[in-house]
């Protein structure tokens, strides 16, 4: 009998230190929600690191984008560079606006990145393995093609003073060239923008639940 009244006092301290148990951690939790929740945005971004993740990553995406046409792995850049930041900085609280910020500086990575390692792989092809005949070969009946269908949409004159000077001036068909460039670099900012603020809403999300 007097065992079994031990026994019972034990298990109900077993369970009143459960209990407590519990409740301590749902404070820990409540704590910590109201402390992420408390802080100002930007107050425990440490860029330094964020910018460094983001210039490796940048880095990777554009030797893969030398060897195989995956530019388009760039815009999806800011997620894998926040999951790597939070990971290493579990007290950064994340917003949408601190999202945004780390996916433009990775799009500008990106964008530079993709930009030199493609001009490095031209100038060897061009000047080094002396194959810049074949890429010209691919541009040529691209633009022919164009001033074709412009030919039909707007007359002799109108697409002969556009597509002439791109045909038979290297240096306005470079400058075309730098103008797309440019083009793709801002496209590839806005989406990698937008990428990082819904990516910075997801953790944002999971940080306060």
């Amino acid at each position: 009998m007097l065992s079994e009244e031990l026994q019972e006092q034990a298990q109900a301290q077993r369970n009143d230190a459960a209990a407590e148990r519990g409740e301590d951690r749902q404070e820990s939790e409540a704590e910590r929600a109201a402390r992420l929740a408390a802080q100002p945005p930007d107050l425990l971004v440490v860029w330094k690191s964020a910018i460094r993740i983001a210039a490796a990553v940048a880095g990777v995406i554009s030797f893969i984008c030398v060897i195989l046409p995956l530019q388009f792995l760039a815009w999806l850049a800011p997620s894998a560079v926040l999951a790597i930041y939070c990971s290493r900085h579990r007290e950064t609280r994340m917003t949408i606006a601190v999202g945004a910020r780390v996916g433009l500086v990775c799009g500008i990575l990106c964008g530079f990145g993709i930009t030199v390692a493609e001009t490095i792989q031209l100038l060897v092809l061009r000047f080094g393995l002396h194959k810049g005949a074949d890429f010209d070969a691919i541009i040529a009946p691209a633009l022919l093609q164009a001033k074709a269908r412009a030919v039909a949409q707007s007359g002799q004159a109108a697409a002969d003073a556009i597509f002439n000077p791109l045909l038979n001036v290297p240096e306005i068909r470079a400058g075309f060239f730098l103008f797309m460039i440019a083009f793709g670099i801002a496209i590839l900012l806005v989406l990698s923008t937008a990428s990082g603020a819904y990516s910075g809403y997801l953790r944002s999300r999971k940080q306060l639940q």
